[in-house]
Formats: C-alpha cells, structure tokens, sequence
C-alpha cells in the first residue's frame, strides 16, 4: 500500500449517471483515465476503473468509473479517498517539486508518524500542509514554512514537522 497516493476526496455525484466529483488538486488528472484506482474509506476498499475523467477547475473534477451505472450507485462512494499507484505519477526533475508531489507523504513529528497530506491549502502567505491524523483522523493544519516544516525526503516518502502545542487538537 506504500506505492499508492492519495489525490483526491470525492465530494458528491454528478448527473443521473452515476459520475461522482472529486476534490483533488492533482493537475495531471486527465492521467488516470482507463486506470484502476482504489477507493478506501475507513476500512471499505474498493477498486475500480476510471472511465472518463473531466476537470472543472484547479480544485474540483468529475469522474466515470466502469462499474458505476447510476446515481443510487454513485452516492455511495461519498467521503471515499481516492488513491492511484505512485508510478502514474509523471517524471520530474531530482531538484523540482510540486504541491501536488506533497500528497500521501507521511508526516513525522519527533520521530513518530503522525499522519500522511491529504491536501494542500493555499493562501496568500504561504501554503497549508493538511494532514489526516492516524491516530483521530481529525485534520492537523501545517504551514509550509521552514519554522514547522524541517525536512523534506521525496525518496523515503516521508516529511518530518515540529508543532506546537494546539496543532493536534
């Protein structure tokens, strides 16, 4: 399950036909199209096959999947996090970095795995690494900024943070 990442949250369906929309700021969307994905909730997987994928903006897509026919089918899949295999991913240059490259990273503070970004939130300052907390499974919001954010390992997939008190409550 290591080689999977999280893009995406899906969010409510779309028409009568079973398409469902999604949350995702993965801007390669259109990748995963006649790919398999695996949809997790809690402890509910389900994998199934991309059949169509449209982007409405930076933050939102819809999606068709092969075996959802309808929209009864479709509602079901409410609050499922969407995960595709890391090697979908396209290739980027050793030095080069993506917001998008965050999502799925496990999240270290004081050497303890605390979580793993399931999104990223932009804001005039600075952006905010959103991070599933394992244990709660609230959200832990991080600025990305040097002061929290101390290391960045895109080889052994994981970040290590400092917080401060307040942050995981």
């Amino acid at each position: 399950m290591e080689n999977l990442i999280n893009i995406g949250t899906i969010v409510g369906t779309h028409h009568l036909r079973g398409s469902v929309k999604i949350n995702s700021i993965f801007e390669e969307i259109e990748l995963i199209k006649g790919e398999r994905v695996l949809l997790e909730k809690e402890e509910i997987k389900k994998i199934l096959c991309v059949k169509n994928v449209k982007r409405l903006n930076e933050k939102k897509a819809i999606l068709d999947f092969e075996e959802i026919r309808n929209i009864d089918e479709a509602q079901k899949l409410n609050g499922f996090k969407l995960k595709i295999r890391r090697d979908l991913l396209p290739e980027k240059n050793e030095d080069e970095f993506y917001i998008k490259d965050l999502l799925g990273v496990e999240v270290f503070s004081d050497n303890e795995k605390i979580g793993e970004i399931t999104d990223v939130m932009e804001t005039a300052a600075h952006d905010i690494l959103i991070i599933e907390d394992i244990v709660s499974k609230k959200e832990i919001m991080v600025p990305l900024v040097d002061e929290f954010v101390k290391k960045i390992d895109f080889k052994n997939n994981r970040i290590e943070v400092e917080l401060i008190e307040g942050m995981r409550e």
